[in-house]
């Protein structure tokens, strides 16, 4: 424990209490364990002063438990039991079920969702999946409210409250129509501002990039329509209803159909980082499972 610390008790420790008072010695617990003899000892340290108590009487050649070592080891031994039938329940995928609440941003859900959602379904055949699609700000009140269970949200998280995994990122640029004719560019926030502006609504991470955007060149920023939907957004701009900030990764299949122009824009946004998240408090049972498998899903370039 780093000095300082504050004593804590853990599974680790508990474990390493019940394997000395079942092998009879901190050296044959170290080898079952696969760990040194200095770091069973220091659980143990640990787990003593946590508990204010020695739990083994060290005069003795093997390891002899104390009173509160007695009164401490049935309690241990149901526990550790109790984690290791967690542990393989959950390794198993069929013995996986209940519900699993995900929430998406618009970029993920009209893209490679449908990826993840197969790959979960393969792995986990009896698991229920609830899923939410809306802007960032929404999801993230509501992990914190405890109504999703993950969220896979756009831009940096920098709340400590929540555990992040990096997905991808992609980049945002501006798109409009060809049909719409606008200059070859470059463009800046005052030429973009002569036009229709397509945009999300405040709750997303990109409504205030984009003010921050405008403001710097001394331009006003005014959304001619705006929604909570990016695939709406990216329909009304092939229909030739104005310019929006579009992810180009995610939209490559219409620029390269000639439904959508990338315009030549200065200064360039920064991409946007993409992660699944979840809260610290209230880890998942699938937290690292649900990871990997939206890293394997996720087609968001990694740079």
């Amino acid at each position: 424990m780093e000095a300082g610390a504050s004593p804590s008790m853990n599974i680790k420790q508990i474990e390493t209490f019940v394997r000395i008072v079942e092998l009879g010695s901190f050296s044959a617990a170290a080898e079952a364990l696969y760990a040194s003899q200095s770091t069973v000892s220091a659980r143990i340290k640990d787990l003593e002063r946590y508990l204010g108590a020695e739990l083994f009487d060290r005069s003795f050649h093997r390891a002899q438990l104390t009173p509160k070592g007695h009164e401490l080891y049935d309690h241990a031994r149901q526990l550790v039991e109790f984690t290791s039938s967690l542990t393989q329940q959950l390794r198993d995928p069929h013995a996986v079920t209940g519900r699993l609440h995900l929430g998406v941003v618009g970029v993920v859900a009209n893209t490679w969702l449908p990826a993840l959602v197969a790959t979960l379904r393969e792995r986990y055949p009896h698991l229920a999946l609830r899923l939410d699609a809306g802007l960032t700000g929404v999801l993230m009140e509501r992990l914190r409210d405890g109504k999703l269970d993950f969220a896979i949200v756009a831009g940096p998280v920098t709340d400590p409250e929540f555990h992040c995994a990096v997905l991808g990122h992609d980049r945002f640029v501006w798109m409009a129509a060809p049909a719409l004719e606008l200059p070859p560019g470059p463009l800046g926030p005052a030429d973009i501002a002569r036009w229709p502006v397509l945009a999300l609504t405040e709750e997303s991470h990109h409504y205030p990039v984009l003010k921050h955007w405008f403001r710097e060149a001394g331009a006003a920023f005014r959304a001619a329509t705006a929604s909570n939907n990016m695939n709406v957004l990216a329909t009304l701009t092939m229909q030739g209803l104005g310019v929006s900030l579009l992810p180009r990764h995610c939209y490559r299949a219409q620029v390269e159909a000639g439904r959508l122009r990338v315009l030549d824009t200065a200064p360039a946004l920064p991409s946007v980082q993409f992660s699944l998240i979840y809260r610290r408090a209230r880890v998942p049972a699938l937290a690292q499972a649900l990871t990997d498998a939206a890293l394997a899903a996720s087609d968001l370039p990694q740079d």
